[in-house]
């Protein structure tokens, strides 16, 4: 009798076992596929017009001496429906202590065949001032300002002296 005993208890707690992992399965959802994870971003929009959009890529911003801030710009046009068509791509260094800028590198698209033209790059061209109120004063605030702070002159500090004996 008492191997009966143990025989029923012991099939008992299987079953409790087994109802309980059944609970379990019938209340967690099937099984989803993973979601692949968004692009992120690259270009932040900095102005937009009905016909065009302006845009940044935050992690191409380098910060040279002097306060020069190199970065990319890209500007697309924009049909009646919305959709977007790449005009052109250039690569843009500021003067930060001045309305200072002058093109490094530009690419163009060709909007008929929807291709890229080959990349002009130009060294040491002129400075060309610019207005603070135009478009390129938009792109300045957005690259020579960090959380409303202008960014600060990027030469490396120089060697304290050290006090002689």
């Amino acid at each position: 009798m008492k191997r009966r005993g143990l025989f029923l208890t012991g099939f008992a707690a299987i079953l409790i076992v087994l109802a309980i992992s059944v609970t379990c399965m019938a209340q967690t959802k099937a099984p989803q596929e993973p979601q692949p994870q968004q692009k992120q971003e690259r270009w932040k929009i900095y102005l937009e017009s009905d016909a065009k959009n302006f845009y940044f890529d935050p992690a191409s911003v380098q910060r040279l001496e002097n306060r020069i801030v190199r970065v990319w710009e890209r500007i697309t046009d924009k049909n009646k429906t919305g959709e977007e068509t790449d005009r052109v791509k250039s690569q843009i260094e500021f003067n930060c202590n001045s309305s200072k800028y002058r093109i490094v590198a530009s690419q163009e698209y060709d909007p008929a065949t929807k291709t890229e033209k080959p990349e002009v790059r130009t060294e040491n061209e002129p400075w060309t001032y610019f207005s603070l109120d135009s478009i390129l004063g938009i792109l300045y605030d957005n690259v020579c300002y960090q959380r409303g702070n202008k960014v600060q002159n990027l030469q490396k500090p120089k060697a304290e002296e050290k006090p002689k004996k």
